[in-house]
């Protein structure tokens, strides 16, 4: 991983919002996007679901119909990040 892209990586691991977004997800197949402005302010939801999407830890589908559907889920690699974030939280905590 580039160093750029590698300090964004980390960057946005500590940002606020981005680990209760990830477990949000991975709680659920699909979620849509009020579902989640309960716990991130809207300013903050935007900025990370926009930084999710761009390192592939997360998925945005839209599907139109006689309505329109717009849904978020986790990705695989987003699956194995908050694996790795629940560990080191663990060892943080252990002391």
């Amino acid at each position: 991983m580039e160093k750029e892209k590698e300090d964004k990586f980390l960057k946005l691991l500590g940002a606020a919002g981005t680990k209760e977004i990830l477990e949000f997800l991975g709680e659920r197949s699909t979620v849509q996007y009020g579902e989640m402005t309960g716990f991130v302010s809207t300013p903050t939801l935007n900025l990370r679901l926009r930084d999710l999407l761009q390192l592939g830890l997360i998925s945005h589908h839209m599907k139109r119909e006689e309505t329109r559907k717009e849904w978020y889920e986790i990705t695989e690699k987003g699956e194995k990040v908050l694996q790795h974030l629940k560990v080191l939280m663990q060892l943080t905590e252990g002391g």
